[in-house]
């Protein structure tokens, strides 16, 4: 009697491990197939645009005042006097950033960012150069990015902005809706917008806006 329970229990014992071991294959088995599952429906995510601020949150800067020089030699001194030591000899045409002014005299910086005095009867105006600004500003406005009742997905486009602030081509960078007629809604309003292009050396470049619209 007590061989044939001994028997029975390691045959009991036995099942259990082999249903363990069942549960264990199964586990990892879902598990490989969840990872598959996300690596395949993983979204990229969309570009990264350059920084945009709206219009009425940028505080105008005056445009820096420029002189070229008009003699064929300049010396730019340390102090607006011409007794004072030459710092540097410039030459005709060459162009000055105005730093300040003291009666005839201009306190300007060189290319170089070395800085003196030179005589005002020597140097006339320039254009004034916008200064440079790593932004873009929005000067129109974004369409709400929601919809009322059940949220139906996103569209990410990237914009190609040229140096007149207009959208000139967009690509699809992301599309959850599986509608084409709301990705032709989101490039109509991408396309509509304006901006104030970034500027670099005084004069404004094209850059790359991502604008995302919920729907």
């Amino acid at each position: 009697m007590g061989a044939a329970c001994g028997r029975k229990i390691s045959h009991r014992m036995c099942a259990v491990k082999h249903t363990k071991r069942r549960l264990r294959s199964a586990f990892v088995a879902l598990s490989m197939l969840g990872g598959l599952a996300a690596c395949k429906t993983a979204v990229p995510p969309p570009p990264a645009p350059v920084p945009v601020v709206p219009a009425a949150d940028v505080k105008p800067t005056p445009p820096q005042e420029y002189v070229r020089v008009t003699g064929s030699r300049l010396n730019v001194r340390e102090q607006p006097t011409t007794s004072a030591a030459a710092v540097v000899r410039v030459k005709k045409g060459e162009r000055l950033e105005v730093l300040g002014r003291d009666g005839e005299w201009v306190r300007v910086r060189l290319a170089d960012g070395a800085t003196g005095w030179v005589h005002g009867k020597y140097v006339q105006s320039d254009e004034p150069c916008t200064p440079d600004k790593a932004t873009a500003d929005l000067l129109s406005g974004v369409p709400l990015s929601f919809t009322e009742g059940q949220s139906v997905g996103t569209v990410v486009l990237e914009a190609t902005v040229d140096a007149t602030g207009s959208v000139v081509s967009t690509k699809v960078v992301r599309d959850t809706t599986g509608i084409p007629e709301l990705v032709q809604r989101a490039e109509s309003e991408a396309r509509a917008l304006r901006f104030s292009p970034p500027v670099r050396n005084c004069h404004p470049v094209p850059f790359l806006y991502a604008y995302t619209r919920n729907f």
